[in-house]
């Protein structure tokens, strides 16, 4: 039987080091370690020279064929009399930047070399989506093993996907990404369960939810109904605009017949977000589905993130940061109101702080 062994050895990638190799001292924080990127693209380099030594051929030899992918580039590593041999796999080079994404590429060339299944071991669940989406296009049994210890399990990702059929699992990852994932906020207290069980309820949003990431800017009509369920998140289904919602829930935490004070309380952060901030969210999410609904593509053109309509910006240093918003995202009453709390309550701590001063003196004084 053939097998073919893919490590990663890309930002994000899962393996170990065979410390006795070269007598290295592992970091006392590896987490740290691996987040400087000049650490993580040495410690690539290092891994491909182990596994492409003398050292790795009996290893080798186990797994068959190996496919090393660094920096962009796949390398076929086979053993041969002790020997490893490494050759480049031309098709696999790729300008994609995520080893999520690249996974599709590979699961494809796996299929194109015989293979009848695949098994992906990951922890993220971006992977998950993302293959979800893809494999009805890959003509083989896709597994994904996830989880440690007695949680660990094997998911055919293949049969799920086609009792979901295609269309639904490309609304659960335009969903999954809407609702938080590495590069998109999350809805605070909300979740991915109970919008996700709102969204089964009412399939007239599965449309947009499936639409987004066909182009590079959102259409209008997808905007407006993605924004219709965000205010169904927020128990409002009959409302359409998420700063009527805002306003209404506001009102209720206030009382109807009270007026917004200084002591009103109440929890700004239980409001959905205004539509100022709904729009560049929902922006970042159309580009990142963009490059996962391209992931069987090797190479392909897409816009800066920090590009007119992406809703990212790149900062004087070169940091890429999102956009919160396009507007203003309170109206200047409300500003005007949390700051006059926040001087109050600047107010009170300096009185704490004095009365326990106070009580400190009297205590030397005994």
């Amino acid at each position: 039987m053939m097998y073919l062994t893919v490590f990663l050895l890309f930002s994000q990638f899962s393996s170990y080091i065979q410390h006795h190799v070269y007598q290295e001292r592992k970091p006392a924080d590896f987490k740290l370690f691996l987040a400087n990127e000049d650490n993580k693209r040495q410690l690539c380099q290092l891994l491909f020279r182990v596994w492409g030594s003398k050292v790795a051929a009996s290893r080798l030899q186990k797994c068959g064929t190996a496919v090393i992918v660094k920096e962009g580039k796949a390398y076929q590593l086979k053993s041969s009399n002790g020997e490893v041999m490494t050759n480049e796999i031309p098709e696999l080079s790729s300008d994609q930047e995520e080893t999520d994404t690249r996974i599709i590429l590979y699961l494809h060339y796996a299929a194109k070399l015989g293979y009848k299944s695949a098994v992906v071991r990951t922890p993220d669940s971006d992977i998950f989506f993302i293959m979800l989406h893809h494999s009805h296009s890959i003509s083989l049994t896709i597994f994904l093993d996830i989880g440690m210890g007695k949680h660990r399990q094997i998911i055919n990702v293949t049969e799920l996907a086609e009792s979901l059929e295609p269309e639904y699992c490309t609304t659960l990852l335009g969903f999954y990404v809407f609702s938080g994932e590495d590069c998109t906020s999350a809805f605070k207290g909300k979740g991915k369960v109970g919008p996700l069980k709102k969204l089964q309820k009412n399939p007239k949003y599965h449309k947009a939810f499936r639409q987004l990431g066909d182009d590079w800017t959102v259409k209008s009509e997808v905007m407006t109904d993605v924004e219709a369920f965000t205010c169904l998140m927020y128990g409002q289904g009959r409302e359409t605009s998420v700063d009527v919602v805002r306003a209404k829930m506001l009102r209720k935490m206030v009382g109807e017949n009270e007026n917004l004070t200084t002591k009103s309380k109440v929890d700004l952060t239980r409001l959905p977000p205004c539509r100022n901030s709904l729009v560049p969210h929902v922006g970042r999410v159309n580009y990142r589905l963009a490059i996962y609904k391209r992931a069987n593509q090797a190479c392909f053109w897409r816009p800066k993130p920090y590009d007119n309509d992406q809703r990212w910006v790149k900062t004087e240093e070169g940091f890429v940061e999102p956009v919160w918003s396009c507007g203003p995202i309170l109206p200047p009453s409300l500003i005007d109101l949390i700051k006059k709390v926040e001087e109050e309550n600047d107010d009170d701590d300096e009185e704490i702080d004095e009365h326990l001063v106070s009580e400190d003196d009297d205590d030397y004084a005994d």
